[in-house]
């Protein structure tokens, strides 16, 4: 499980970056195994192993997409508070 959600959109951006990066390396590998000759008992270890790093990563995903999906709530608030603000002239005439 996740030690901490990522609290800024740089962490959430980083963090599903380190997601994707980590599913290709364990796609990568599943084809390597797969297509060199390798011994049959050590097959099962490996699509056990890529398979089980590619789900505990993205496990991880839905709070990561949280963070960003409330990110994005918080600034089209503040934008619908700013277009509500009246309109006024400028106290120099300007």
């Amino acid at each position: 499980m996740s030690r901490h959600a990522p609290t800024t959109r740089r962490e959430a951006l980083l963090h599903c970056a380190f997601i994707a990066a980590v599913t290709i390396v364990c796609a990568g590998m599943l084809t390597a195994a797969a297509l060199t000759p390798a011994p049959a008992p050590v097959l099962p270890f490996v699509v056990i192993t890529c398979l089980g790093f590619a789900m505990a990563a993205a496990s991880e995903l839905p709070a990561t997409l949280a963070a960003l999906r409330h990110d994005t709530e918080a600034v089209d608030a503040l934008l619908r508070q700013l277009e509500a603000l009246p309109e006024v002239e400028h106290p120099l005439g300007l």
